[in-house]
Order: structure tokens, then sequence, then C-alpha cells
């Protein structure tokens, strides 16, 4: 007789959550997964912890907060969500699965295997339909095909007309049982719809505020801010989708939601999505001085104060900062991007405000100081070189009215620095400023090998090395 398999880690999981009809606490769901399926990591309740996170929310399981979990299929039992029907709908009896229903359905679920009933229960008649659509892009016209619902003698049924909803209610989530309910456009109410759509809108907003990466991936965001809404399974408010393309403050690109100012390489690449646009400003604002405090990210004892004034562009910020730091003035791309705290924590969200070419162009050159919309203690990241990805903390100190007779921009202080002295001159009994760091022999010998100019020529000509900066 075969010995019994013993469970993996996601069978545990499941079978504790198939046994639960309530939420439960993080690490009672860990002393019970633990006790089916015992680990030898190190730290066993890390380890299930991070499982669980990455691997099974938004699959079988939510958090309601960072210490509570809910089985997905009690999570989602009875939740409510709207419909809007397009034009094509109404006319055609159908309803396009995407996007209308993504993630209120299991994943990857075979949509014919999807149950759909009328609000007592009793089941429609329904087919899955392919419908074939020219779509044009960048790269060409291809066609799309997208699976729908044929409902026609339901629509017909109910006299369903365009502008009307379907309010879709979650019977069973492992079973994919929805309930459909027809609501005319006159029967809507809009003030609840407002504010459901406000609470759900400050659910995500928050949430993404809190994102380690600056995006939700939807998949497991939605679901959970459902879960947590106050009446999820009352009057549903309007469709996700529609919810985040009213809100300022998020965008969803179709797979994961960001801040509206995101901008992606391919989106800025093949579609020509732009960096946030200039704030207008006066003559006078654009006379005024800019002084910044710049520093080496992770050597914030380096530093250096700038003025620049309003009027000057980002490409005169990046050519001063160059000087400054001693940076290459003739290679290399600049970057600049704006840091604005997420809530109440000690992270920030980085705002694209456009690179910056050495001999003119990027999307930043043109871009000026009193455009961006700059207050005292406010902070840049500035980059020098993409491939070294050399960072500056950048921040704004004060806006002051330029001296007399003063050209700008321009350098008006910096650390006093601490001098080393060449490590090859102090073998010899004397003593010479070290300019250089070998970094051949550094890495050889474990530890910085400093070298002012004259002994790098002489020993270490061949070596690659870098100026020092003070």
């Amino acid at each position: 007789m075969r010995d019994k398999q013993p469970l993996t880690l996601r069978q545990a999981v499941e079978q504790v959550l198939a046994q639960l009809d309530g939420p439960v606490a993080m690490d009672e769901l860990s002393r019970q997964v633990l006790s089916l399926r015992p680990s030898k990591a190190k730290k066993p309740t890390a380890a299930l912890r991070n499982h669980v996170r990455w691997n099974e929310a938004g699959k079988t399981l939510v958090f309601l907060d960072a210490q509570t979990i809910l089985p997905l299929r009690v999570a989602m039992r009875g939740v409510r969500f709207r419909i809007p029907l397009s034009p094509q709908e109404a006319k055609r009896g159908m309803l396009f699965i995407h996007p209308a229903f993504d993630y209120f359905l299991p994943r990857q679920l075979d949509p014919a295997k999807v149950q759909l009933l009328d609000p007592e229960g009793h089941p429609l008649p329904v087919r899955v339909v392919s419908i074939q659509e020219k779509v044009r892009s960048v790269f060409g016209t291809y066609v799309e095909e997208h699976n729908a619902f044929d409902l026609g003698g339901w629509f017909r049924a109910n006299r369903i007309q365009r502008d009307d909803s379907v309010l879709v209610t979650i019977g069973d989530w492992d079973a994919a049982r929805l309930h459909l309910e027809h609501e005319p456009v006159s029967r809507r109410r809009e003030s609840e719809i407002e504010q459901k759509d406000r609470e759900l809108a400050n659910l995500l907003f928050a949430m993404l505020e809190d994102a380690r990466d600056e995006r939700l991936y939807t998949h497991v965001a939605l679901l959970t801010a459902y879960a947590r809404l106050s009446d999820p399974r009352g009057y549903p408010g309007s469709h996700w989708i529609e919810v985040i393309g009213r809100d300022s403050r998020m965008k969803y690109d179709g797979f994961a939601i960001h801040y509206s100012n995101f901008r992606s390489p391919l989106g800025a690449m093949f579609y020509g999505e732009e960096t946030t646009p200039e704030e207008s400003f006066s003559l006078g604002q654009g006379r005024q001085v800019y002084r910044f405090r710049a520093a080496l990210w992770h050597r914030p004892g380096l530093w250096r104060t700038l003025g620049i004034q309003g009027k000057q562009t980002l490409g005169e910020f990046d050519a001063i900062l160059r000087d400054a730091f001693d940076h290459d003035t003739s290679d290399h791309l600049g970057g600049f991007w704006k840091l604005v705290r997420r809530g109440k924590s000690k992270r920030f969200r980085q705002i694209d405000l456009g690179d910056v070419e050495p001999f003119g162009g990027g999307s930043g050159t043109e871009r000026r100081i009193a455009g961006l919309g700059l207050r005292p203690r406010d902070e840049l990241k500035y980059v020098y070189d993409f491939g070294d990805w050399i960072e500056h903390r950048v921040a704004l100190e004060e806006i002051v009215e330029p001296e007399a007779r003063v050209k700008y921009p321009r350098i008006v202080a910096r650390n006093k620095p601490q001098y080393r002295d060449c490590q090859a001159c102090l073998a010899q009994g004397r003593k010479a400023r070290a300019t250089w760091i070998c970094i051949e022999c550094s890495n050889r010998q474990q530890k910085d090998v400093l070298l002012c100019e004259k002994c790098l020529l002489k020993g270490h000509e061949e070596h690659y090395a870098e100026e020092i900066l003070y």
C-alpha cells in the first residue's frame, strides 16, 4: 500500500479555509496550517505569511486588515455590482464578459460554466458567444475576439434598453453562480450611487497609498476593497472601472491601478503619454530664485546649495547639478522626479518630470522651475546616468528674490570637505590629498585604495579608477 502523500502548503491553507465561515486572525490561520503541515523553515510563521500574501490573496482569501483574513468564498457571497449597458449590448441582448465581469469570477474560469439566474433563483437561458471586432493600434489593425453572454430572451422579456443597468449579485463564488436583475435608468438612485462610488474610490486610493511599489494588482485590490466596503451586499454603486475612471487620483491600465500621473515607458514610447503638465506662473514668479539643497542620496553629508530662477529650465538645472557634483557634462541622461509623501507614511511616490539630454532634447529639458508647482520643503529626485543610476535628493529650502548682478543658476554653498590622504604618499612619509580611488585595487584588497593624481599615473595608470568627490 502506497504511503499517503503529504499536503502541499497550498492544500493545507485551502483545507483550513474550507472549514471557516467568517474572518480569522493570521496567527490562528498559521497555527492551524502548521499543525496540518509542519514546516522546517527557520521562521515558519513568517514563511507562511509570505506565502499567503503573495500566493493566496485574491485567489482563495482577502485581507480585511493586516492581521485578519476572510476566505474569498465568504467575502464574495452576496456582493452586488452594477453593469452599465452599452448601446451594442442593449441592442443585441448580450453582456460582454470583459471588462464587466473581470475579477468578479474565479480566475481562469471557463465562461460556459458560469450559472446566470434571475432574482428568484430560476436559471436564465444563456449561451456564450464570440464577437469579433477590428481594432486599430500603433502596430496596425487586428481582429479582437470578445466573449459575451447571449441573453436575448431575458432582455426582450424585460424590455431592457440602452442606459439601463444590470445589477449582479454573487450567489456562490466557487460555483460561479450569479443572479441578474434589470434596473431601468429611471429607477437609478443617484445619491446612493455617488455615496457608494466615493467610498470605493477612497478605499482603493488608501490601498494605493499603502502599496509598496506604487501600484495595485487589480485581482487582489478589487476583491479586497469590496470585502472592506461598509455594505457590499446593498444597493450597488457604479462599476469599478467607471469609479476609477472618474477619480482624478488614479487610473487603470488594464492590469493594475496606478496614480493618475503614472507614465509607463511603453506608454511614453508608443502612445505619446506625457509628463504632468507645466503650471502657469507670473513674470514675478519667473524672476524669483528657488534655493535647493542637493545631496547624493546615499551620502547626505555631500551636499551643495544651488540657486535657480523660476523662469529657468530643468535643462539648466541638470547642467548646474552636473557641475556641482563633477558629473560628465557631455554624456549620459539626467532625469527628475517630484517626490510626494504617500499618506502618513515615510514613503514617497515619484512623479516623472522628464529626462534631460546633455546637448538638448529630452522630455523635461524645457520645463521651467516655476511651472513645477513646488513649495518650500518639497523634494525632487535627480538621477545622473541611467546606467549607473546615481541618485540625488534635492530639497527646496526657500523661494527668494534674486540678488542684484548675480547670474543664475549658480552654486551658493557646499559642504565642508573632509579631505583624505593619498595612501602611496603616506607610505613614503609625505602627505598629499587623495583625488582618486583605484577601483581594481580596492576590490582586490577589500579596502579603499586612495591616491593623488601623481601616484595614480605612476603606479595605476592602466587600472580603472574614479575621481573622489568631496
